[in-house]
């Protein structure tokens, strides 16, 4: 594969991925929640949800996907309801997490959790069947171009929001054991959920 194209894809990809949306808040939140553990766990959801959703366009069902809107509008709305009962839950309590309650998730849980909640983002989907055809080339063979485009966009999808999660994660015990903590992780889940409602399909 051509070793220039692979660094405009990896340019491309990272800076669609960088930008502040639900995928970034929702890290964000988890990781505030859950600390260092949990925002590993976390972006290995996401870089799965990459994983699968450049399967799916290499596969050929991305394209078939999107052509249904109502199956990718009952995606973001699955997506939004989700965040707004995990903002309830936080929003009902008076006080921070206490240490029983970090531990309450478990590790296979917070990763499936994560990468079931990218997967309801349409855009990604979509942004997926957009993006990854136009980094193929047909002078090298599909199968190798697809795996290393796919695998160069799961390590972005982990470091990205690694690094959100990581970042979010050193603030842990100061935010989210004070008395605000649990009120501000609920807004970043709910702005993650009005930002998610608001993208049209």
């Amino acid at each position: 594969m051509d070793a220039a194209l692979v660094l405009i894809f990896v340019a491309t990809f990272t800076s669609i991925l960088i930008l502040p949306g639900p995928n970034v808040m929702f890290a964000v939140g988890q990781s505030l929640k859950y600390g260092f553990i949990g925002s590993i766990y976390v972006s290995l959801g996401f870089m799965a949800s990459t994983g699968i959703q450049a399967a799916l366009v290499f596969s050929g069902l991305g394209v078939l996907v999107s052509k249904y809107a109502s199956a990718l509008l009952i995606l973001k709305w699955l997506g939004v309801a989700y965040l707004i009962y995990l903002a309830y839950k936080l929003f009902r309590k008076n006080g921070g997490v206490t240490e029983g309650e970090e531990k309450a998730m478990s590790k296979p849980k917070m990763f499936v959790t994560a990468m079931l909640f990218s997967l309801t983002n349409p855009k990604a989907v979509l942004a997926s069947v957009l993006t990854y055809p136009l980094f193929i080339s047909p002078v090298y063979p599909f199968i190798p171009q697809a795996f290393i485009l796919a695998a160069c966009a799961m390590a972005i999808s982990f470091s990205v929001y690694g690094a959100y999660s990581l970042s979010a994660s050193v603030f842990k015990n100061r935010a989210i054991k004070s008395k605000w903590g649990n009120k501000f992780v609920g807004s970043l889940y709910l702005m993650a959920a009005g930002t998610l409602a608001s993208k049209s399909t």
